[in-house]
Formats: C-alpha cells, sequence, structure tokens
C-alpha cells in the first residue's frame, strides 16, 4: 500500500496506511520507540540537520539552532524565516524537513509512499491549508488533498462503529491547536446510486495557537520558579542544561498528573537537588484559563447546532488525556464522551481518506477512464463505495469591485462563498470594466470570517491599506490580472468565479464577448506579484 495520511501536528506528528485487511493502522518510529515523530528540527552543523525527538533535546542548551511549534508559523502574514549557516528557510521549508522525516520512516521499513492526505486544523485559512500542501510537495510527496483533523477523526471514528443519523462533536485539542466540530453520521447515495455511510460537518471553531503547547509552557514556569524559590536564583540565572532537564520532564509530569493526584519532579540546580512536587489540583489551577477558553469555542458552536442535539462527544488530541478536559467536557455532556486513539486517530482518518481518493472501482472503460484489465484507476475524483464526506469551507471569500451605486464609488468586498458552506463550493457573477478602452483590469481576492454580502476590504482600490474591521479577519490574498482587447467597451460582461476546495481557492475571470479564460490557483500572497500601482478595477453593475 503506496498510500499514507499524515497529521502533521504542533508539536508530534503520525504517519498512517490502511493494512492488508484495510485497517487502519499507524507506522512506528522504531528510532524513538514511539508512533510519533516529534515536531522539532536541529540544526547540528551545515551538512546535518535533525528531526524528532533527538532534536526536540536541544531545545534549551542549543535553542537558537532549534525550530519548534512551526506549524503555528505557516501560512501567516508575518512571513517568519529563520537563518541557520547563511541559509534562509521558510515555515514550508521546515514543515518539510519534518514530512522528509516521516517519510523516510515508511521507507526505511521498505514501503514507499506515492499518495497522501494532510490534516490540517479546521479553522486553517486558506494561506496555511496552500502552505501546508506546499510542503508535502517539496517533501517529495503526491498530495492527493487536505483533510479537517476532526473530519478525520470522525473519518476514524465511523470506520469502527458508524451509528445512523448521529449527531457528534469533536472536541479536537491537539499539541499546538484547538478545533471544536459538530458532524452529522447518516446514510446516502453517491453518485453511483449505491448506498453509502456520509459525514456532513454542520459546524466548527477553534484556535490556531491554543493547544496543549500552553498546558506545557504553565507547568514549566511553575517548575522552574519552585527550583528558583529553592535556590534563591533568579530565571534568568538558572542554567540552560538545567532549563533543558525542566523543559524534558514536562510532558512526563503532565503524563503522571493525568493517572495520580500528585507528581514529583527532581531537578538539580548548580550542583544542589531540588524536589518539585506538583498536586493536580494545583496544575488545573493554573491552567483553569487555558480550560475555559476552549470551553468558549464549544459554546459558541453550539449556537449554530443545539447542545440537545448532539448524541457524542470525541475527544481528539493527545492532550484530551488531561482529566481536567475529561471533566469539563463530561460536565457539558454528561454520559456522552468518547476517546477512540485520540493521538493517532486523525492521522488513522487521513489514511482512509487517502484510501478513498485511489479506490479502485469497477467502471466500463468506455467512460474515457484510465483501465488496467477490468479495474480503472481513478484519483482525487472518486471515493470509495463505504463513505462520503461533505465539510464546510474554512473562510469566506470574494472579489475586491467597484460599487458605482451612489453618488460616490465604493471599492467595497463582495463574499461569494460564506464560511460554513458546503465544500467544495462555486459562485459566479458577471462584472464590468470601469471605463471604456481600459487595457487591463485587476481582480483582487480576499478571505475573511464575515457572513455579510459585502464589507470593507483591507487594501483600497491602488492596493493602499484601508481600515477593514480587525474582527472580521480580512486578508489579501492575490490578484488576477484581465487583459482587454481594444476598444473594449465598459458594458462588456466579464464573468468571474470562485471555486473553493480543501486545499484552495481558483479564481476565473471569462471576458464572455471574446470567450477569453483567465484563471489563477491562489496559493499565498507571495505567490504572486502584487502590483500597487493604479490598475482600473471591475465594477458591480452595467449602465
Amino acid at each position: 500500500m503506496s498510500t499514507y495520511g499524515i497529521d502533521l501536528g504542533t508539536t508530534y506528528s503520525c504517519i498512517a496506511r490502511l493494512d492488508s485487511n484495510g485497517n487502519p493502522e499507524v507506522i512506528r518510529n522504531n528510532e524513538d520507540d514511539s508512533n510519533t515523530v516529534a515536531s522539532v528540527v536541529f540544526f547540528e552543523n551545515e551538512n546535518n540537520v535533525v528531526v524528532g525527538q533527538a532534536a526536540k533535546e536541544n531545545i534549551e542548551t542549543d535553542g537558537e539552532r532549534v525550530v519548534q511549534f512551526v506549524k503555528r508559523e505557516i501560512g501567516k502574514p508575518e512571513k517568519r524565516t529563520y537563518e541557520f549557516y547563511g541559509k534562509t528557510y521558510t515555515p514550508v521549508e521546515i514543515s518539510a524537513l519534518i514530512l522528509t522525516r516521516l517519510k523516510n520512516l515508511v521507507e526505511a521499513q521498505g514501503g514507499t509512499i506515492e499518495d497522501v492526505v494532510i490534516t490540517v486544523p479546521a479553522y486553517f485559512g486558506l494561506e496555511e491549508r496552500s502552505a501546508t500542501k506546499q510542503a508535502g510537495e517539496l517533501a517529495g510527496l503526491h498530495v492527493l488533498s487536505l483533510i479537517n483533523e476532526p473530519t478525520a477523526a470522525a473519518l476514524s471514528y465511523c470506520a469502527r462503529q458508524f451509528q445512523e443519523d448521529r449527531t457528534v462533536l469533536v472536541y479536537d485539542l491537539g499539541g499546538g491547536t484547538f478545533d471544536v466540530t459538530v458532524l452529522k453520521m447518516s446514510m446516502a447515495q453517491n453518485n453511483s446510486g449505491r448506498d453509502v455511510q456520509k459525514i456532513t460537518v454542520l459546524a466548527t471553531d477553534g484556535d490556531d495557537k491554543l493547544g496543549g503547547k500552553d498546558w506545557d509552557e504553565k507547568l514549566y514556569n511553575h517548575i522552574l520558579h519552585a527550583c528558583c524559590d529553592d535556590s534563591g536564583l533568579m530565571p534568568e540565572e538558572i542554567e540552560a542544561e538545567t532549563r533543558q532537564d525542566i523543559r524534558s520532564k514536562v510532558e512526563e509530569a503532565k503524563r503522571k498528573l493525568s493517572k495520580k493526584q500528585s507528581a514529583k519532579v527532581r531537578i538539580d540546580v548548580n550542583g544542589s537537588r531540588t524536589e518539585v512536587t506538583i498536586k493536580r489540583s494545583d496544575f488545573e489551577q493554573m491552567t483553569s484559563d487555558l480550560v475555559a477558553r476552549t470551553m468558549n469555542f464549544v459554546d459558541a458552536t453550539l449556537e449554530k447546532v443545539p447542545a440537545e442535539s448532539i448524541d457524542t462527544v470525541l475527544l481528539v488530541g493527545g492532550s484530551t488525556y488531561m482529566p481536567m478536559i475529561i471533566n469539563a467536557v463530561e460536565e457539558k455532556f454528561p454520559g456522552k464522551v468518547q476517546q477512540h486513539d485520540p493521538d493517532q486517530a486523525v492521522a488513522k482518518g487521513a489514511a482512509i481518506y487517502a484510501s478513498m481518493l485511489v479506490e479502485e472501482i469497477d467502471t466500463p472503460s468506455a467512460q474515457g477512464e484510465e483501465t488496467s484489465g477490468d479495474k480503472t484507476f481513478t484519483r482525487a475524483e472518486q471515493l470509495t463505495s463505504k463513505f462520503t464526506v461533505e465539510d464546510q469551507t474554512p473562510r469566506s471569500f470574494g472579489p475586491g469591485v467597484v460599487d458605482t451605486n451612489g453618488a460616490k464609488h465604493k471599492y467595497v468586498l463582495e463574499n461569494f462563498i460564506k464560511i460554513g458552506e458546503k465544500m467544495p463550493a462555486v459562485f459566479s457573477k458577471t462584472y464590468y470594466p470601469l471605463e471604456d478602452n481600459q487595457e487591463r483590469v485587476k481582480l483582487r481576492a480576499f478571505e475573511n470570517i464575515s457572513t455579510d454580502d459585502t464589507l470593507i476590504p483591507c487594501v483600497d482600490e491602488e492596493g493602499n491599506p484601508q481600515a477593514a474591521d480587525p474582527a472580521q479577519k480580512v486578508k489579501l490574498l492575490g490578484e488576477l490580472i484581465v487583459n482587454l482587447p481594444p476598444n473594449t467597451s465598459r458594458n462588456t460582461p466579464i464573468k468571474v468565479t470562485f471555486k473553493v476546495d480543501a486545499s484552495g481557492v481558483h479564481v476565473e475571470a471569462v471576458n464572455t464577448k471574446t470567450d477569453e479564460i483567465f484563471e489563477t490557483f491562489l496559493r499565498t500572497e507571495s505567490d504572486v506579484d502584487i502590483e500597487r500601482s493604479a490598475v482600473h478595477q471591475l465594477r458591480i453593475s452595467s449602465d
């Protein structure tokens, strides 16, 4: 089997496939005696890059050469970079190193990888998704698609115990991201008329900068200050090796506190032994604000899907082993909470989805499909006869256009596709040049989280910053230049189409008088040459 699912995590990553019996299995990391790979990269020297647990052990002693939590940086507008030995790395390139390590795990055990599905937080926007796909391609992987992490977890759950007409809330607390998603399990007919098990996403919310890392950081600071109190030192006076020792014992202490009421941590500070006893109750108190933040997202989601309709709550992510999480969710949904492979379910679900996208199906060769013997092989267009998945758009998308309906022209963002719509989503609308005899028009594409029909974009007509509502998180994704023939009338119809799927946004503009097509697959703003000179935009209505 050459098809795999990858959970590219903030703190740990995991890769899975289907075994010979069609059951998902995680590829063992024999080097670290684990089912996961730490998402940490250590640039030991210009000729050696270490990925995994061995890299993690250098965070405090050689922190200037270690990169961790890169998932929180990928696709972000700040465009953070890292420089080591004269070479600059982007978050995409760092993520590609982690994915390469997962690929090497498979190959070291005699396997080969041809096609993969990579998971992303449900709340990731276009740039984060596109950057994740780029990282996979840079690692030499053929990325069939991306899938939202809660959807993947639900698919893993569904494959084991499908229950028709059941509404499931997935509480997904990973190492660095948090998602809450509500899904409906039902039976439906696919395009071939077969009855299939269907997963429909009803609502989603979350924070891509909230996860187990935040619990770790509070516990680390608690132990560090306890060592300072015992030794009389200030935090900055604690040696790097000691800080690394504390860092390495934080996860172990957190695991112990998930099973016991207290945990002891022994640390050598400048030759003296310090013993720190941590009570579970103290740990829960110091992190209660983090638990509350996750439950606020749960409450926001329940405004879209009522709590009484939830039949099952699925806990996903390694951080959900903490009793404080289990108790908080159980209090909200008494008797409905379940855990199934919380730290492996996402990768397993991605493996199932990857197999769905490459499933062999019996189709007459007359339909024009590529065949081998009496079997037809399709890739990203055909699902299995067992499942179908219907996901939601993570953001709203639309073009920036000039509104001429009024005394004063306004440059506005028209939301074509609203957040939460069925994905893939397609929407078209006809616009017009602003003036006669224009040589070209500029079509800008924006992303936001608003459900309004129109709003203020983040740049004006000429590309200068504009005061968009920060709460709507309006982001410029890129632009498409449409060249027009000589003597083009301002009433020439230009049909604009947005297509959104899990991997990105495709924008197309068609001059309906000449049938000339202009199109681009928008990836990230850095891939597009954003001109700041005044080039006329499209307008909403004709004369």
